[in-house]
């Protein structure tokens, strides 16, 4: 019985080590890596809405009678904002559970 109680005894200290072994610039390091992946994923669907928009523009004049084309951009370019908005949905969600826990 007195092996039990020895072994709680330095679990917590085990513990405490492990955590301060984490360098100290883990967490923004990893908040910038969000941040750049959350940026590019804007701009891939941004570029998305841009390519779709100017084969729209080339139809409507008559520059290219490549309808198949347009409707294929146009498609990449809906789904890729359907995807980013659930992104967004999940984000917000994860947010409001993590303020809705309490401390």
């Amino acid at each position: 019985m007195a092996e039990i109680n020895n072994i709680n005894f330095l679990l917590p200290n085990k513990l405490e080590d492990s955590s301060s072994s984490k360098p100290a610039g883990t967490q923004s390091e990893s908040g910038a890596d969000f941040s750049a992946l959350l940026k590019d994923a804007l701009s891939s669907v941004n570029d998305a809405q841009l390519e779709a928009n100017e084969a729209v523009q080339k139809v409507l004049s008559g520059e290219t009678k490549d309808i198949h084309s347009t409707m294929i951009a146009l498609q990449k370019a809906d789904v890729s904002l359907k995807l980013m908005l659930e992104v967004k949905n999940k984000i917000v969600e994860a947010y409001q559970e993590v303020m809705r826990t309490q401390v």
